[in-house]
């Protein structure tokens, strides 16, 4: 058994003491974390060996430094703003909102009961997840059984993740592409940029549409997209279909104004013909009798 004498506020002239009796009766986890950008992160920590037991301040601080950064005693917090401890009944869990990849790291973490102190190490990792991939192909209109190139790209991740093809039966094309990755830091903020290409010299367009999956670094999925392919053959197809409706349009309307103008000779025709009835039957009726 041994006393430990323990200030209980940090950076404090007024430090208040209080004499612990340390006889190391209970245990501290935290398991490794993983946190998602600009996401809310959560440490979860936990007593072993003991139920009653009541937390009076923690302090946490990362390996490299020597000074706490943040520190909460009873229910008054100081330090960084964006971390925040809850005193569960199974552990004093931590809490970052808006994590950051500076947040990135090894820390210690010590907690201060009254029944004794325990300082632990922990580990942070932070991810990016992925956006929604872009496709494209070319050329934009395929014959079928000609040659066609597939594109998918994918950015804002981190670490680096890993893109796949499907066709519509669920066949996996991902081995016939090439993919570049492209890490890159902008104002600490790093991604990898993902793209894929899948190139076919015979492409079947049976197959269409294609799917791209882009998975994050532990194979889960982040997000897809859909590809259809538009036939140069159907398109050809249409276009001569809209030819033909359009001849026969005109064909009809020439047939019509042909039959339209026989139909006018004939009626002036008959009107002349009736007028030449007339005048002679008019000059025998003047005829003497």
């Amino acid at each position: 058994m041994k006393f430990v004498l323990l200030p209980l506020k940090y950076h404090n002239p007024n430090f208040i003491f209080v004499i612990l009796c340390s006889t190391d009766l209970f245990e501290l986890e935290c398991p490794p974390a993983v946190g998602i950008l600009a996401q809310t992160t959560v440490i979860r920590c936990f007593f072993k060996n003991i139920k009653d037991i009541q937390i009076l301040g923690v302090y946490l601080t990362k390996a490299e430094q020597k000074d706490p950064f943040f520190s909460q005693v009873g229910s008054k917090g100081s330090g960084d703003p964006r971390f925040s401890v809850e005193y569960l009944e199974d552990g004093p869990s931590l809490q970052i909102s808006d994590t950051m990849f500076s947040d990135e790291g090894k820390y210690r973490y010590r907690v201060v009961t009254d029944s004794s102190v325990k300082e632990i190490q922990l580990s942070i990792n932070v991810t990016a997840k992925y956006k929604d991939p872009v496709t494209s192909i070319w050329p934009e209109k395929v014959i079928d059984g000609g040659s066609a190139s597939l594109y998918c790209n994918a950015t804002g991740g981190y670490p680096e993740g890993f893109i796949h093809w499907f066709d519509r039966y669920e066949t996996n094309w991902t081995v016939n592409s090439e993919m570049t990755k492209v890490p890159k830091n902008i104002n600490g903020v790093k991604s990898v940029a993902l793209s894929s290409k899948l190139t076919f010299k015979t492409i079947n367009l049976g197959l269409e549409p294609f799917r791209c999956i882009v998975f994050n670094s532990k194979y889960v999925k982040d997000g897809e997209n859909t590809l259809g392919i538009i036939s140069a053959i159907s398109d050809v197809n249409n276009n001569s279909s809209g030819s033909n409706t359009t001849n026969i349009v005109a064909g009809v309307m020439v047939i019509g104004s042909l039959i339209a103008g026989l139909l006018f000779a004939l009626l002036c025709f008959r009107k002349r013909k009736d007028k030449d009835t007339f005048i002679i039957h008019s000059n025998g009726m003047d005829g003497p009798l």
